[in-house]
């Protein structure tokens, strides 16, 4: 097969399992996970650090030759949930800091991460299902079929969240 004239946006990887192929589709997706994953968590480390445990285990499956029916869509899916289990996480590790707190008398104030791009400003006034179809489709520049299959959800639902995310920041944007 002839790599000079293959598409660049080409979802699907090579035909054979190899670290040369393996590489050349991180490289085509790893951008564009970390930004998504970014945007949706609106912490860019997490974004990093769960984009990174993405592609590790699918690096795992591919040098088993494992072949994966969409692996564009496996490793959003794995990535988003990894996003998920770090905020579990953190949830139990805050209410676990804040008893200890309470017990000590220790008054803290919470700090949280401020998005610098404007997008991310608007975006995080969505519900998270919204937020994640949103991201995927205008950041990750996926299909809404490609969605339906990320977040296990129908075709028709990824829709419907993209219509109502539309609805609701057409308002914030058209005042701007």
């Amino acid at each position: 097969m002839d790599e000079v004239g293959k598409d660049p946006r080409d979802r699907t990887p090579p035909a054979r399992a190899s670290s040369d192929g393996f590489e050349e589709f991180v490289q085509r997706h790893y951008k564009p996970l970390a930004k998504a994953l970014a945007l949706m968590t609106l912490d860019k480390q997490l974004a990093a650090d769960a984009a990174q445990d993405a592609f590790l285990r699918l690096q795992l499956r591919w040098s088993n030759g494992e072949r994966l029916e969409d692996p564009v869509a496996w490793l959003y899916r794995v990535a988003i949930n990894r996003c998920h289990d770090y905020h579990r996480q953190l949830g139990r590790a805050t209410r676990l800091f804040d008893r200890i707190l309470a017990r000590v008398g220790t008054d803290d104030t919470h700090h949280s991460w401020a998005p610098e791009v404007e997008f991310s400003s608007l975006i995080q006034q969505l519900p998270r299902q919204q937020r994640v179809a949103a991201v995927l489709f205008y950041q990750g520049d996926l299909s809404t079929a490609e969605i339906a299959r990320v977040m296990r959800i129908s075709e028709g639902a990824v829709k419907s969240h993209l219509y109502r995310a539309r609805e609701t920041l057409r308002p914030m944007v058209q005042a701007d």
